[in-house]
């Protein structure tokens, strides 16, 4: 249960309008994985949830497609389908971060289950998939990295990447949507202060997330690579 229903004044009707639309929304569930000192073992099990990543992927664009469309916004990665989804974001992306502790270690990590309070999580990272699919639609020969292993402290995570992009840079739009959440809802909630939105203060502006991906993807050749690069273990 997010924390702002159990709220006094009740919540608000955007609020529950969230909540409702999340109801039935499925949880990304990854393989589950305990990792022991084989090389062998860790090479598996990142071969085991790169390959749940990429069987899931038009399972996780279908849900957001649907759940976008209870308020009236079409998921199409064409300019119009990402300036609707551009707009929507500044307006609800703060509702999918609850105010969770947890929250940033669940979704890095895979912690424990996106339920409850943590559901919102389950957009975010489809909103980050949903991110490349437009790099995609704009780019030239962009390229996956998906690998899950253990952090320098030991702990199990995971890591979606894209090769390819002007700059040479990798970009994790996964994690890059989380970002943008967590800092519409700290913008929100400083302007409900009277504070300074934020250290970006364009994050609540409706073009926001499209100008990310536009900046990123300036027109190219439309050529897709589809196989994951190999592990870099």
């Amino acid at each position: 249960m997010f924390s702002w229903l159990r709220l006094t004044p009740p919540p608000t009707e955007r609020q529950l309008r969230l909540t409702r639309a999340l109801a039935d929304y499925p949880p990304y569930v990854p393989p589950a994985w305990t990792p022991d000192s084989s090389s062998e073992s860790l090479r598996a099990a990142s071969a085991r949830y790169r390959e749940h990543f990429f069987d899931s992927m038009q399972f996780r664009l279908e849900a957001l497609r649907a759940f976008l469309a209870k308020f009236d916004v079409a998921l199409d990665v064409d300019d119009a389908g990402l300036t609707a989804v551009s707009a929507w974001l500044p307006h609800w992306g703060d509702l999918l971060v609850d105010d969770f502790p947890a929250a940033p270690d669940a979704y890095r990590f895979f912690s424990e289950e996106w339920t409850g309070g943590l559901k919102g999580l389950n957009v975010i990272f489809d909103l980050g998939i949903y991110q490349a699919e437009c790099l995609w639609a704009r780019r030239t020969k962009l390229e996956w990295i998906v690998v899950r292993g253990r952090d320098v402290h030991g702990i199990v995570m995971a890591t979606h990447s894209i090769k390819g992009l002007p700059g040479g840079k990798l970009f994790g739009p996964i994690d890059a949507a989380y970002f943008q959440c967590w800092s519409i809802r700290n913008a929100r909630i400083n302007m409900q202060k009277g504070l300074p939105y934020s250290s970006d203060p364009e994050i609540l502006m409706s073009d926001s997330f499209s100008r990310t991906v536009l900046a990123k993807a300036p027109p190219g050749r439309r050529t897709r690579k589809s196989a994951p690069r190999q592990d870099r273990e």
